[in-house]
């Protein structure tokens, strides 16, 4: 068993929250189909949130008295200085979602690490604290990229799937899992014509999104983890699917053994009593396979 799921938070509480923004003001689209900026209309979608979703979710946080952590990619944060200084002043972290939605499995080590610090040192400016967050942009975790983040700077990492508590890399650069059920892209990430991404379905009801974030939230409090929501604002901040972040936000708020925390909280908190993950665990398994991999080369 992982030694923190038998532990309570700080202050004694039974599992904490993340409330996390990933703002790349379509860049991400981008990077999947580069032919969108060829296609106003379509491009217009990812476009939405620097225009209206930024302000309404900012509206929402400020509501439940609770800071969030926000990833950005360094030209995102550039183009959108202001708007990104206002987020920043008003209490929200803004941690590095890479520099332009670049795959660093694809990349040199010397680049790659050259954009962790030019990302790093454009949300600095912005916000007047050091980033200590990464968010991978696109791409597959590359063999020892933890130490490439820490010699960047990064003291902390929101990329990994493998588990639903924080762990320790080899480098001791903290994780904060991350899963997909608790995002709102794969709920209503959805262009009519033509279809993007391919194969997308119809965008469901929300009265059942909602349903699934608080099932999967009272499941995270039941074992005392570490819930991650996950939001945009080209999709979560549309003047109908706001309700579903301001009825879970009021949900989770209506138990007073709930840690909302930044993750650079929830890595400073966890550095005092991290332990290394087992040999079981999921990074350790994919650390194997990859010395494996590698030496078949």
């Amino acid at each position: 068993m992982n030694e923190l799921t038998a532990m309570t938070w700080p202050e004694g509480k039974r599992c904490a929250v993340l409330v996390s923004v990933l703002f790349d003001d379509g860049m991400d689209a981008v990077a999947t189909a580069p032919d969108l900026l060829e296609r106003s209309k379509s491009f217009s979608v990812w476009k939405y949130g620097a225009a209206r979703g930024v302000e309404r979710l900012c509206r929402t946080f400020a509501s439940s008295e609770i800071a969030t952590s926000w990833f950005v990619p360094g030209q995102v944060a550039e183009e959108h200085a202001a708007l990104l200084t206002d987020v920043a002043a008003t209490g929200h972290d803004l941690e590095s979602h890479g520099w332009a939605f670049e795959r660093h499995d694809r990349l040199p080590a010397a680049q790659a690490l050259e954009l962790l610090k030019r990302s790093r040192d454009v949300l600095a400016r912005l916000s007047g604290r050091a980033a200590t967050g990464f968010r991978l942009p696109g791409g597959n975790w590359p063999r020892g990229f933890d130490r490439l983040l820490s010699e960047a700077g990064y003291s902390w990492s929101a990329s990994l799937n493998g588990d639903d508590v924080p762990y320790l890399h080899p480098s001791r650069l903290i994780e904060i899992p991350v899963h997909v059920e608790l995002e709102d892209r794969p709920y209503f990430q959805f262009n009519f014509t033509p279809a993007f991404p391919k194969g997308q379905s119809r965008i469901p009801p929300y009265n059942g999104v909602l349903n699934n974030w608080i099932a999967e939230f009272e499941a995270y409090r039941r074992f005392g983890l570490c819930y991650v929501l996950q939001l945009r604002p080209e999709w979560s901040g549309t003047p109908g699917r706001i309700s579903i972040v301001e009825d879970l936000l009021a949900h989770i708020c209506g138990f007073d053994d709930v840690w909302f925390a930044t993750g650079a909280m929830i890595a400073d908190w966890y550095r005092t009593i991290g332990v290394a993950p087992p040999p079981s665990h999921p990074l350790r398994v994919y650390d194997a396979y990859q010395r494996e991999h590698q030496s078949h080369d």
